[in-house]
């Protein structure tokens, strides 16, 4: 029995972390053509919606959305009907009278506190969302609970497709006499649509909702359990919106013109984050896999595998987060122009290359972190670095600019690593050979990748074909890890760790 709940978890995790790899690609193709549809200051005016967007689904969604999954899982069969009837009712009322309330006050909304009047007609698209999110996000929470990774995952590739094709179909064919800013937040509305639907209808096939509500809700249960967690949450929330709608602004402190500040917030939120945040699907993938492997571990006592786990996992994210940096630091610029066709995006991917090891490997500890049960834990490093963060976004940025926020930001990050390491070093009293597994590494990749960028610049200068002499990357990507194996910073046993 044990070993059928053991695989059953395993096999859940595995389908998540492809959905997940899966939709990171869709969406990091679809950032590279919405960039160049809307361009950097409409970009810049789209990214702004998602603060106001990120609260939003925070207090009518998220802890509704965990409240269920856990009380499905530990509750009989029986009561099921019950918890799913009073997640859905109550996320759903909260995200109407959060849509009217986005409805009413959209102007005021985008004048004061998003600083862009230019959002206002986006926020009234963007409340037609609220529904349908709340009532996706409470039927992935019970299918989680059921350990039923399978519909959760496929909702995720669904709402992305659908958004995707709706977009770039009616932009390239030009069917609607619409502007790509409005179409781009109705294809956030439409992808979430037909993931709802599809939620819907495997819901209706577990239980007619006939049966659902006939039963008496939960809802005692269920506000018990959401109300804490939603509010940890909205305060990251908070924080994290707080920290972005004050960028534009400060940066036209520093001298910038609202049109420049849009269009740098654009090109930062928009198209370098995602970039370096794309190769971190590797270890957001491996998070998903740690969490039920630490948790395992930890529930037997099991400290010498909790050891070897997290030794082996931040190893493998730190090598990740150096092999990232090397190539950033040296092909940034060629990539923001290559890519996104964007001078500012690859000074700006060079400028953040650092911020890699430290945001990988943070990854991979929090999820350790959370495997032990100490979710507090992250939840204040998490608070300290978004405080850190918003400190030099108001002390920094309005003298130095843009960046006075990067340096924020890199500290913030460098903080809250260290703040997870020095604690997992306590409870696991694990070390980590950072010369052997950072240092060496580093300079050998930077310097490997220094000479293939010079002989990569001399050859485009001889063939003028740019395209085919990057692909010399290819072997030198492929030298990097051959460095890697040699020197035994990886091992095929280390899998096994995951089993």
């Amino acid at each position: 029995m044990r070993c059928a709940v053991k695989d059953q978890l395993l096999k859940g995790t595995m389908i998540l972390t492809i959905a997940g790899f899966a939709t990171r690609v869709i969406g990091f193709c679809y950032r590279i053509f919405l960039a160049g549809e809307l361009g950097e200051v409409n970009l810049g005016i789209y990214q702004l919606i998602f603060p106001v967007y990120s609260i939003c689904f925070t207090i009518y969604a998220a802890g509704i959305q965990t409240a269920v999954s856990q009380l499905i899982s530990h509750q009989p069969q029986k009561n099921h009907g019950q918890i799913i009837k009073a997640g859905i009712t109550l996320s759903l009322c909260l995200a109407v009278i959060l849509s009217f309330g986005l409805f009413s006050f959209r102007t005021v909304i985008a004048h004061s506190f998003l600083g862009a009047d230019k959002t206002a007609p986006l926020l009234f698209v963007l409340a037609f969302i609220f529904p349908f999110c709340g009532v996706t996000s409470t039927i992935n929470g019970y299918f989680y609970g059921k350990n039923n990774a399978k519909i959760p995952a496929v909702t995720q590739i669904i709402e992305q497709l659908v958004r995707v094709v709706f977009v770039v179909s009616f932009c390239f064919y030009d069917l609607i006499p619409v502007s790509s800013l409005i179409l781009s937040v109705a294809g956030l509305v439409i992808g979430e649509l037909a993931s709802n639907f599809y939620n819907m209808y495997h819901l209706i096939k577990e239980s007619s909702l006939i049966h659902l509500f006939r039963q008496k809700a939960q809802f005692g249960n269920v506000i018990r359990m959401a109300l804490p967690l939603t509010g940890t949450k909205l305060i990251i929330a908070l924080l994290g919106s707080v920290e972005s709608v004050f960028i534009p602004p400060i940066l036209c402190r520093a001298g910038s013109s609202l049109e420049d500040a849009l269009a740098i917030y654009g090109i930062l939120t928009g198209i370098v984050l995602p970039f370096i945040l794309f190769p971190g699907t590797i270890t957001n993938s491996l998070s998903v896999l740690l969490l039920p492997a630490i948790s395992r571990a930890s529930g037997k006592k099991d400290n010498h595998h909790v050891r070897q786990t997290t030794s082996v996992t931040v190893r493998y994210s730190l090598l990740l987060g150096v092999l990232t940096c090397a190539v950033f630091l040296n092909y940034g610029m060629d990539l923001g122009q290559f890519v996104f066709h964007s001078e500012n995006a690859g000074k700006l991917l060079t400028l953040l290359a650092f911020l890699c090891p430290f945001l990988y490997v943070t990854t991979t500890l929090g999820s350790i972190i959370n495997g032990l049960g100490k979710t507090v834990i992250t939840f204040a490093f998490t608070v300290i670095g978004l405080i850190i963060r918003i400190g030099c976004l108001f002390f920094l940025a309005p003298v130095y600019g843009i960046f006075g926020y990067l340096f924020g930001l890199l500290c913030s990050q460098i903080v809250i690593c260290l703040c997870h390491g020095i604690y997992l070093m306590k409870k696991t009293h694990i070390t980590i050979q950072v010369a052997k597994y950072f240092v060496w590494p580093f300079v050998f990749l930077v310097s490997l990748l220094y000479i293939s960028k010079i002989f990569c610049r001399n050859l485009i200068h001889l063939t003028n074909q740019p395209y085919l002499s990057y692909l010399l990357l290819i072997p030198v990507l492929f030298a990097a890890f051959l460095y890697f194996y040699q020197c035994g910073l990886i091992s095929k046993k280390d899998i096994k760790l995951f089993r």
